[in-house]
């Protein structure tokens, strides 16, 4: 009975090992597959990554014009650059997170695969030689024992025949020590190659929360960009001082307008004489704050003029000796 209980659980103990051997054989399609869509997604996030960094660069140049803007924009401007700006760093990250899918995902777990395969394998003979061996020898320890039982009927030594049960009795405990570690290998193996994956799965993992916790910056950029653009008709105090000092400088301001005819051509000694006269006007005028202030200004205006005349009257000498 006790023969038929260790058979048993040797028979069951190969069953098992077996079946753990073909479902590592069985899974490298898996892995293959897992490989293959990796390397899919590092290709879809290499064109984003690119389509980011356009939209970025599209998205800057709003940017600018809003900082640079005569209205009263300056603020959304600054706010919409510390955006961009967040959007880089997330981009930045995206492009480590993509590296690290090939670097420290797929190529080293087809590496990982190659071994697998040769493990399995390796595993597989060494049970196979293993369990061959220690049946053999429980066998033939086997047949020894019914030899002996057979004499004993005819009066043999007894001696000899508990010896030969003893030996058997042991040689099973051989083949089901066997048969379990054969086990424990095979179920090691099956956990290991999970620890593996995890192992080079972290890196990107890590990166990937990364990239996720920029994205968590964004929001007081945003609250911020809210603020700015609350009451988008009206105008806030500093702009209406942009106005007020518009309006107490308005003299220096000046349109620059294109020639309108050759004319012009002749008209440097009129805006001499012009500046002339009002020079002598002004020195001969009072003194009062007044009267230099306007002096001043009427001084400047005619001073451009006289750069725009001189401007126009290049470019009609250009004009003239193309035709």
């Amino acid at each position: 009975m006790e023969g038929n209980g260790v058979g048993k659980d040797c028979n069951a103990l190969g069953g098992l090992f077996q079946q753990i051997v073909m479902d590592l054989k069985n899974g490298t399609p898996m892995w293959e597959d897992f490989m293959a869509k990796a390397t899919k997604l590092h290709t879809c996030l290499r064109a984003t990554i690119h389509a980011i960094g356009a939209y970025l660069d599209a998205f800057q140049k709003i940017a600018d014009a809003a900082t640079n803007a005569r209205g009263a924009t300056k603020e959304i401007g600054t706010a919409l650059t510390r955006m961009c700006l967040r959007h880089r760093a997330v981009e930045a990250r995206m492009k480590t997170f993509s590296s690290a899918i090939m670097d420290c995902l797929v190529v080293p777990l087809q590496e990982k695969l190659e071994d697998w395969k040769k493990t399995i394998v390796n595993l597989d003979k060494e049970h196979a030689k293993e369990y061959k061996k220690a049946r053999a020898e429980l066998k033939k320890r086997s047949t020894d024992t019914l030899r002996l039982q057979k004499k004993a009927r005819k009066g043999a030594k007894m001696n000899e025949l508990h010896k030969a049960l003893q030996d058997v009795s042991d040689r099973k405990a051989v083949l089901e020590e066997t048969e379990k570690r054969a086990v424990r290998e095979a179920l090691i193996e099956e956990r290991s190659r999970y620890c593996i994956f995890v192992t080079i799965l972290k890196p990107v993992l890590e990166e990937e929360v990364a990239m996720l916790m920029e994205l968590s910056h964004l929001q007081e950029v945003m609250d911020k960009l809210e603020a700015h653009t609350t009451e988008p008709y009206s105008l806030p105090p500093a702009s209406e001082q942009v106005l007020v000092d518009y309006k107490g400088s308005e003299m220096s301001w000046t349109h620059q307008t294109p020639p309108s005819s050759p004319s012009s051509l002749g008209s440097r000694k009129s805006s001499m004489c012009s500046i002339n006269s009002i020079n002598s006007w002004s020195s001969g005028s009072t003194h009062s704050p007044s009267h230099q202030y306007w002096s001043r200004s009427l001084l400047q205006v005619l001073i451009k003029i006289l750069i725009d005349k001189k401007k126009n009257d290049l470019q009609w000498h250009k004009f003239f000796l193309m035709y």
